[in-house]
């Protein structure tokens, strides 16, 4: 389980820093202003299709179904059933693109109000009418990767998001220079991409041996058991990334709000794309094929390493945005069109979602604990009331603190998720906190004040050069080296702190096990 949370945790990890080598050229030409609004809003749509339909409640939905399948009746059932689940999900997801095309004026208007003014309303409705067709092949990715997660292939999924930035850079170095318009080259990027990332799901689900063909949709046994167990999922995965919508919402009453909330979420996404998406890939699937078997007891164990694992990871993270929100944002960003001014005000918006940072990575460990035992309803209505508290509070702190106040209200909501998530498995007797648990977890804590503090020390110390407006290769740098020797100080700290002994970590680093 550890070596294939690793390998996804690879692939995201190259994938995120071409993603900021991505965003950081979008930066430079689009600046954080109106355009920027608009090229935010139409990448964001077919994302915001992907999230629900996607990776969101179909995989809930379906890898459990898949793997039990494969579990019990061997390949060629599971494959009969992906053929017929893969070939009614293209028909939805087609009908679902023509849709969202002819009316993609009115959902512009409803997911970005403040667009109306300024004029940025009919760019955005142009541009998203080109991108959404990225939803038809990123779904399809996100289907074919729960079939090969079933089958504990988790190279090529992950890689397949490595193509996306991939396509990325080369339009931003290679095409955008020479052209006029920028927003529309990178539009087109989006597509192309997708059906890239498509062709390397396909051609590894051809290498493993699994049958694709399409077969004429019916809605039989399986499609309706599948719907049951998605439609609590599809609610779920809707209002959790309403939130985010709320948000952004709310902050598109400024301009260049959505903007700050887009650059500064990037960052903040790091660690959830480095472990969190890792550690829900590879989780579920995995406490699937226990309970399946009847080791209900070896599926709370997988379910509390995997709580060790994301705590260990995910808060020295929260820990270095908390400290040096501002210096990050300046040293990443700040270049062409991206001013100092711009950086701060991102680096204020980084801190308030850093403060929710460790709910986004434990929900995707806590959440297939449900989904594992078929479960879709119980997180749905957690995730209903923590949109509840986001929508309640967004609005108030925008007024109080501009974007900021809505990552605020933003990482509120995820504490409230989590909470009801841990309780409900305690409550359920499924999650077993035992002392040797929490003392890991104290002493994690332990290390990650330490390393936040030397961190924030060292930035300090070297603000002259990182808050600098001189060539961003050097700031990035300077960043980087104060990124690697914290992570060194707190690997120290973890074994001085008896985290993890060097015997420990080796050992997990290196089982061996089926990828």
């Amino acid at each position: 389980m550890f070596r294939s949370i690793f390998t996804v945790s690879g692939f995201t990890l190259v994938s995120r820093l071409l993603g900021f080598a991505r965003d950081v050229l979008i930066a430079k030409y689009l600046g954080a202003g109106a355009t920027a609004d608009v090229w935010v809003a139409a990448f964001r749509l077919p994302n915001l299709f992907r999230r629900i339909f996607g990776e969101g409640a179909f995989n809930a939905a379906f890898v459990p179904i898949y793997s039990g399948r494969l579990e019990e009746k061997g390949k060629e059932a599971a494959d009969d059933l992906a053929q017929r689940t893969i070939s009614l999900m293209f028909v939805i997801l087609m009908i679902t693109f023509v849709l969202a095309f002819i009316f993609m004026d009115p959902l512009i208007r409803l997911m970005s109000p403040g667009f109306v003014e300024g004029g940025r309303l009919g760019p955005a409705v142009s541009a998203s009418r080109i991108t959404i067709g990225y939803l038809v092949f990123i779904c399809l990715v996100a289907a074919l990767s729960g079939v090969l997660n079933s089958r504990r292939v988790f190279g090529a999924p992950a890689f397949a998001y490595v193509v996306l930035n991939l396509v990325f850079i080369i339009t931003l170095v290679g095409v955008i220079p020479q052209t006029d318009e920028p927003l529309t080259v990178l539009c087109w990027s989006v597509i192309v991409s997708g059906f890239l990332q498509l062709l390397v799901v396909v051609l590894a689900c051809i290498r493993r041996g699994v049958k694709l063909r399409f077969r004429k949709p019916v809605i039989d046994d399986d499609m309706k058991k599948l719907g049951r167990l998605m439609a609590p999922g599809l609610v779920s995965a809707g209002v959790q990334q309403f939130n985010l919508i709320v948000g952004q919402a709310v902050a598109s009453l400024q301009v260049g709000g959505v903007a700050l909330i887009f650059y500064a979420d990037r960052i903040n996404q790091l660690p959830l794309g480095l472990l969190g998406i890792a550690l829900g890939t590879v989780l579920l699937p995995e406490m699937t094929r226990k309970l399946r078997g009847g080791d209900e007891k070896g599926a709370q164990v997988t379910l509390t390493q995997g709580m060790e694992l994301a705590l260990l990871f995910v808060l020295p993270a929260t820990a270095a945005m908390l400290v040096i929100p501002v210096p990050i944002m300046h040293a990443l960003f700040v270049d062409g069109e991206f001013t100092a001014a711009a950086a701060s005000e991102a680096g204020r918006v980084l801190a308030a979602f850093a403060l929710g940072t460790p709910t986004y990575v434990l929900a995707k460990v806590l959440q297939p604990a449900y989904f594992a035992r078929e479960d879709t309803k119980t997180p749905m209505r957690f995730t209903i009331a923590s949109a509840v508290v986001n929508m309640v509070l967004a609005y108030p702190a925008f007024l109080w603190l501009g974007p900021t106040g809505c990552a605020l209200a933003t990482s509120v909501a995820g504490w409230v998720n989590i909470l009801l998530l841990w309780f409900g498995l305690r409550q359920a007797g499924f999650l077993k906190v035992t002392a040797r648990f929490t003392g890991r977890v104290t002493r994690i804590l332990i290390a990650s004040a330490i390393m936040g503090v030397l961190v924030w020390f060292l930035a300090k110390h070297g603000e002259p050069w990182i808050l600098s407006e001189s060539n961003i290769v050097i700031r990035v740098a300077l960043l980087g080296a104060l990124v690697v020797f914290g992570v060194i100080f707190y690997l120290f700290a973890v074994i001085a702190t008896r985290v993890y002994s060097v015997a420990e970590l080796k050992n997990r680093l290196t089982k061996r096990s089926r990828l």
